[in-house]
């Protein structure tokens, strides 16, 4: 048969979230009667949880999550000494109470016992991967005794009020009997509501992926759902049950879906409502009515449709009147108008789901169902009920990453992070680039240093102006000079230094350098004046002036280390300064004498 490919576009995406969704998920206990090569969870047997901590547990869930129904489930529900009172506590808070079972330890008593306590729906598990006592090597076809000998179990005992489902985990060795369990549930619609195909999932071992928990390596051996025989598995997908199905049923087309969590168009659970009796399927419901049942249910009631009651699956000939404004409606009562013995009899909607676990990407990525209907309350949060048992055995959900990736390319991005250290390290350079422009500064660390005081002897200034030292002079000087806090001088103070250093006489002729500045033959007339008669006042008067200069001038000093071998220095050239001084102080004398 031609493969006609899903489309999801079309179809209607189911609402369900976090925060609001049809169904939770809820294990009283993790102790099982039986085992199924698809199951999640390990069994304990020593799993059964008092009843008062389950209870606790639905009232946390309640502040967290709308919910329509809670799912019981295990381990094996059924075998929970509680299971009564825990199904009616349920019931008394409003949610729908279904219960997840193998039926390996239903009776009918229980039965009865479950329905008076308001249990509204059970799913079965039936499939050939289970070692079931009695069972053991039985095909598909064969186990359909089994399912349909419970199905009229939960039909009878439960007075017709109790839904009854069947799960089936499909395995690429079973995918070929999809037709022939599509074809049961048929031929059993009127007390068989729901078909579900649950898409088997494995970790694998040898996988081409790296696996982690918090960071860590870990080996997915250790996981329940870690099959040694099924390390060659290939997962199947949605589209394949589909195309399955269609080879028994060629109009079969779905309704609904729900996305995944990395691709928006895979269909991790997919919906198709059809209409028949045992004889024939009439046709099938579209993306609007799956619509309207989910918005019209939450608008009033609260939550999002998950079970119903038998009662509101039948008679379809109710939905009549809102013929006019579904296309699927019309079609299916256009065919019944054609077969006048259809209306006396009830007419049944039943779905199937496909149910597509956790895909693995190429990337790593993992593609989980987006609002998962079967949320577990665990650790305070809301989590996959069907991923648990990384939880409980690494701490964390594991992450997956191309094999070698984690390895091989971080390495190469950690190595180049030493390589630009060294970069810095040229940055270090050019600071030792400015401690050789101070390394010329040690030659005229004596004269420079001390310069703020000489600049306070102008007379020697006109001597050293005429040779070439002092240009290159000012340069380091002009860095030093607003360490020293001295006056704003610049140009005469850098210019001058290179003479004397002085800083006992400087102060006394202070008077002269001020002339020195002008043409030295007019200011040293008048500074002469006031000298000649009073040559003890010039000292004093002008001490106070240099004085003030001379402040800020021994502290400079008093920071620089090598002040103490600049006054050294400063002594022999203070008497050459003197000699000058004399020198100076005659020739004023002769030329006011001359006067």
């Amino acid at each position: 048969m031609r493969k006609r490919p899903l489309t999801p576009g079309s179809y209607y995406r189911l609402p369900w979230n976090l925060a609001d969704n049809a169904i939770t998920w809820l294990e009283p206990t993790t102790k099982c009667n039986l085992y199924c090569e698809g199951c999640y969870r390990e069994n304990n047997p020593d799993g059964h949880r008092p009843l008062a901590d389950v209870i606790r547990e639905l009232e946390e869930v309640k502040k967290l999550r709308h919910t329509d129904g809670i799912s019981i489930a295990g381990g094996e529900p059924l075998i929970y000494p509680d299971i009564v009172p825990l199904v009616r506590y349920v019931a008394s808070k409003g949610w729908k109470p279904i219960i997840n079972s193998n039926g390996q330890a239903l009776t009918p008593e229980l039965v009865r016992e479950l329905a008076a306590a308001g249990l509204i729906g059970f799913t079965m598990h039936v499939d050939s991967h289970q070692r079931r006592p009695g069972w053991k090597g039985s095909s598909e076809k064969e186990l359909c005794e089994l399912r349909l000998k419970l199905a009229n179990m939960i039909h009878e005992h439960g007075e017709g009020k109790i839904a009854c489902s069947f799960n089936a985990t499909i395995y690429r060795d079973t995918l070929s009997e999809i037709p022939m369990l599509t074809r049961f549930a048929h031929e059993h619609i009127d007390i068989i509501q729901t078909m579900v195909f649950i898409l088997f999932r494995s970790a694998r071992k040898k996988n081409n992926f790296d696996v982690f928990a918090n960071g860590r390596p870990v080996d997915v051996g250790n996981l329940v759902y870690q099959l040694d025989n099924q390390e060659n598995h290939q997962d199947l997908s949605s589209q394949e049950i589909a195309d399955a199905i269609r080879l028994a049923y060629p109009d079969h087309e779905p309704c609904a879906y729900l996305n995944g969590t990395e691709n928006p168009l895979s269909m991790k659970w997919l919906l198709t409502l059809r209409v028949g009796d045992k004889n024939e399927i009439l046709g099938y419901l579209d993306a609007k009515f799956a619509e309207w049942t989910q918005i019209f249910h939450h608008l009033f009631f609260g939550t999002y449709l998950a079970y119903s009651r038998p009662c509101w699956m039948r008679w379809v000939q109710k939905l009549a009147i809102l013929t006019p404004f579904n296309k699927s409606l019309r079609k299916i009562f256009c065919k019944l108008l054609t077969r006048p013995s259809m209306w006396s009899k009830p007419l049944n909607i039943q779905s199937i789901m496909v149910i597509q676990p956790c895909d693995l990407l190429d990337d790593g990525r993992q593609d989980m169902c987006d609002g998962c209907p079967d949320s577990i309350f665990h650790d305070g949060k809301m989590v996959w009920s069907c991923r648990v048992d990384e939880l409980e055995k690494f701490g964390a959900f594991i992450q997956c990453a191309p094999r070698g990736c984690c390895a091989g390319k971080p390495a190469p991005k950690v190595e180049p992070t030493p390589e630009p250290a060294p970069a810095p390290e040229p940055v270090k350079e050019p600071e030792p680039a400015p401690e050789p422009v101070k390394a010329p500064e040690p030659k005229p660390e004596a004269k420079p240093e001390p310069a703020p005081e000489a600049v306070k002897e102008p007379e020697p200034a006109p001597t050293p102006a005429k040779d070439p030292e002092p240009t290159p002079v000012p340069a380091p000087r002009q860095e030093t000079v607003p360490a020293a806090r001295t006056m704003s001088e610049p140009a005469i103070k850098v210019e001058i230094p290179p003479a004397v250093v002085t800083p006992a006489q400087v102060p006394a002729k202070k008077p002269e350098p001020e002339a020195a500045k002008a043409p030295e033959a007019k200011p040293a007339p008048e500074a002469v004046k006031e000298a000649e008669p009073k040559a003890p006042e010039p000292t004093p008067a002008k001490e106070p002036a240099p004085a003030k200069v001379a402040e800020p001038a021994p502290k400079p000093v008093a920071k620089a280390a090598p002040a103490a071998p600049a006054k050294g220095t400063k002594s022999a050239k203070g008497k050459a300064a003197d000699k000058t001084a004399k020198k100076a102080a005659k020739a004023t004398k002769k030329k006011s004498k001359a006067r």
